[in-house]
């Protein structure tokens, strides 16, 4: 799948069921999310994240944060009630146009369109803190790894980075459930997403990074990891990540893990 490819598929759904497409929960699909509930989602994760960063020790200057991949504002909007100012982006101009639309904060919270596999619309060195959380395993890897190492551009000396990406299928733990998983992905959904694509449907793509290559892009991108926590924001059937890194100082060491 290309990056224009993406593009057209969250805009069609960012259209069509908006706050589903961020949360793909079966019970609130057509539209059956309460725009309450749904935002009250995004309050919890960031007070999480937070409180994370803060039992790792980092103390995050609260000036300017950013929201990747933040399609209606669910974090954004949660983020600005800690931060002076935020800035979402996003692939779908019409996710764009519904996070205006729900924007309780005013000029402190911004929202950009772009289609790039580059955030060249934001100056270095810019933010305190960047996030992004279910967002990059939608893009294939050769563009996620371009926007992870962008963050690493964005982010102002002492700021901190927080992303999540999953590594890949998960392994084989022995028992039926996973066999089951596998097979409706290596058989069933090619099918399923073919069809659909033939309909002019959208398909959501899922992929991943190995761990290796994402920690390898932090150091090339001038990071210092922090920490990795396995989580499981890409669903059943694959492992992902949480990666929490900060600029590395001149000459210091890469990683503390």
């Amino acid at each position: 799948m290309s990056l224009a490819q993406v593009q057209s598929t969250f805009e069609t759904l960012g259209r069509s069921d908006p706050l589903w497409t961020v949360l793909t929960n079966r019970r609130f699909k057509h539209n059956r999310w309460d725009p309450r509930a749904f935002f009250a989602t995004g309050q919890r994760e960031i007070r999480d994240v937070l409180d994370y960063t803060g039992r790792l020790g980092l103390s995050i200057n609260r000036g300017r944060a950013l929201d990747f991949g933040c399609a209606v504002g669910r974090l954004t909007q949660a983020l600005a009630e800690h931060f002076d100012e935020v800035v979402g982006v996003d692939i779908a101009r019409s996710f764009i146009d519904e996070a205006e639309r729900y924007n309780r904060h005013g000029a402190r919270c911004r929202y950009l369109h772009n289609t790039r596999d580059d955030l060249a619309l934001l100056d270095s060195a810019s933010f305190d803190f960047i996030y992004t959380n279910i967002t990059l395993q939608h893009s294939p890897p050769e563009h996620s790894s371009r926007y992870i190492e962008e963050f690493f551009r964005l982010v102002k000396p002492g700021g901190t980075v927080v992303f999540q990406v999953p590594a890949g299928r998960s392994a084989f733990d022995g028992t039926a459930a996973w066999l089951l998983r596998r097979f409706r992905t290596t058989f069933i959904s090619p099918l399923k997403h073919g069809w659909r694509r033939r309909r002019g449907k959208p398909v959501i793509g899922m992929y991943g990074i190995p761990r290796p290559r994402v920690e390898q892009i932090i150091q090339t991108s001038g990071g210092r990891l922090i920490d990795v926590v396995e989580d499981s924001a890409a669903g059943k059937g694959w492992q992902s990540f949480r990666y929490c890194a900060t600029p590395a100082a001149p000459g210091g060491a890469a990683s503390r893990i």
